[in-house]
């Protein structure tokens, strides 16, 4: 379940304003996000398969001239590596996009803003460690070497 907004200093903050706006336009058929009507009245509502979706997205790509390589799967890889790039640790990342399984780890791109973003925090916490490490005695002894 995703949080949708936030009391910030106590202010109200939307995390997904935008998607809302646009959402707020449409029937809300049930409590998948997206969702088709169902074909009798007792069925209202049905989810969309992922096939269904991505064959969609293929035709919207198509009608607004997109590249070949903006497909449902690489806008879910795009937000994956989002999450990565925002420094959410992997359970984060899980919990977020719904993922159960180390699957998070497949969509989630290790990229180079998120190495740089970890060394910093790495060399961060190794320059705190050593300035309030105690200062070590200096060897005034060469190191012996061992002969194999």
């Amino acid at each position: 379940m995703h949080p949708l907004e936030d009391a910030i200093e106590g202010e109200t903050v939307l995390f997904y304003e935008e998607a809302e706006q646009v959402l707020s336009h449409l029937p809300k058929l049930g409590t998948g996000l997206i969702m088709k009507p169902g074909r009798t009245e007792k069925d209202v509502a049905q989810v969309w398969d992922i096939h269904t979706m991505a064959r969609h997205v293929r035709k919207l790509r198509e009608l607004l001239g997109l590249p070949d390589t903006f497909t449902l799967d690489a806008c879910r890889h795009g937000g994956m590596t989002e999450l990565e790039e925002a420094e959410l640790t992997d359970g984060q990342g899980r919990a977020l996009s719904g993922h159960k399984s180390k699957a998070y780890e497949g969509y989630a791109k290790r990229t180079e803003k998120r190495a740089l973003a970890a060394t910093r925090k790495r060399y961060a916490h190794r320059a705190a460690v050593e300035e309030n490490a105690p200062t070590p005695a200096l060897r005034t002894e060469p190191i012996k070497r061992r002969s194999w």
